[in-house]
Parts: structure tokens; sequence; C-alpha cells
């Protein structure tokens, strides 16, 4: 079961929305998911600023709490129902202090949460030692690592293979594939960053 939770981003009609059993609307994120044809069917965070009368169908879940994001709060409410596997579209394109809160909430949500973000020039994966990459991707793709914290890589098919301790910093950026599909693996999370419309298979094992 794949879980979409959509945010008031920028991007979404340049955007191919994968396969998915369940759509959330993170606050108006529900809005930008209707305009482009996504009804969502819960709608969960503060509720400030999502048009309640345009979702006649939705059930509404709020959670005031204003020591997390909206993001975090979806992420945490996908985990207590069991629903691990996340997309996330609409996570670009607004202030730029929420963008990197929703980074945050990424980097620090439950391992066993399976996190995919589709921005409309990249793919993004959060890797762990649960969730490892293997990507089926043209050669030449590009690929970009980031961590917050130091941890262990391993990649396979990358031109500027990475094995052993990767520190925060720009080191990941801007690697490109050498191998008809590449797989990374880290002890804790990381940030995968792939070309947008260049991997043409991708999978994240858990």
């Amino acid at each position: 079961m794949t879980t979409l939770l959509c945010l008031p981003g920028k991007g979404w009609s340049e955007i191919h929305v994968p396969p998915h059993s369940l759509s959330i609307g993170v606050d108006s994120g529900a809005d930008y998911a209707l305009d482009f044809g996504i009804e969502c069917s819960l709608i969960i965070g503060d509720l400030d600023s999502v048009n309640r009368m345009r979702h006649p169908n939705a059930e509404f879940i709020e959670l005031p709490s204003q020591e997390k994001n909206d993001l975090q709060k979806a992420l945490g409410f996908c985990l207590d129902r069991g629903w691990t596997n996340i997309t996330i579209i609409g996570m670009r394109g607004g202030r730029p202090d929420m963008e990197i809160a929703n980074i945050a909430a990424v980097m620090t949500a439950d391992s066993a949460l399976q996190i995919q973000m589709i921005h409309s020039d990249m793919l993004a994966f959060r890797v762990n030692q649960k969730n490892p990459i293997d990507i089926v991707a043209p050669i030449g793709t590009e690929v970009s690592i980031f961590t917050n914290a130091p941890t262990k890589v391993q990649t396979s098919g990358l031109e500027w293979e990475i094995n052993g301790d990767l520190e925060p910093g720009t080191r990941g950026l801007s690697n490109i594939t050498k191998e008809a599909s590449f797989t990374i693996k880290s002890e804790s999370h990381i940030l995968v960053f792939v070309g947008i419309n260049q991997p043409s298979n991708g999978t994240q094992a858990a």
C-alpha cells in the first residue's frame, strides 16, 4: 500500500503522480491536489489554510500542536496506522524555512517509514539501514547524496563510489551512474536525489 502525502508546494503540473492506494492532504496541500484531479480522503494538520468547502467527502483530522509542522504530524499519523510506504508531492516552492522544515521532518521520521519524494526535476529517497535503494537508470543519470550526521554509506554503480564514512557536507553532490543500475545503503538516514525522467525503474528495498 502506497500512501500519497500532498503538500502545498509548486511544480504539480510537471509531476507524474504514481499509483497509490490512499491520498492524504497535508492541510492546504489537499487544495493543490484537487486542482490536479486528486481527491484526498483524509486531510491532516492544524487545518488553518485548507478550504474545507472544497472537500465535502474528506475526513478532517485536526492536529493543532505547534511543536511539529504539518508534514511531521502526517508522517507520525501514517506510522501509527502502519502505512509505511510513503510518497510525498509538493515539498518545494514555498517559504525557504518551510522547505527546510519539511526536509527535517523527513530526516527525523521513524526508520520504519519508506519515504520517496517527487519533485519536478528530481526524485528523492530517504535511505537508511532498513530501506536501501536499488535503481535501474540510464548511464549518466545524476545522483546526489546528503547526510545531516556522520554515517557509513556503501554505493555501487556510481562514477565516484562511497564506501565508508560520509560526513555532512557536499562530498556526495553531483555524482553520476556508470552502470545500468546502482545501489545505495546507509547505516542511518541520508537523502538521495536522482535526476528526474532519467531512471527507467526505481525500487526501494524494505
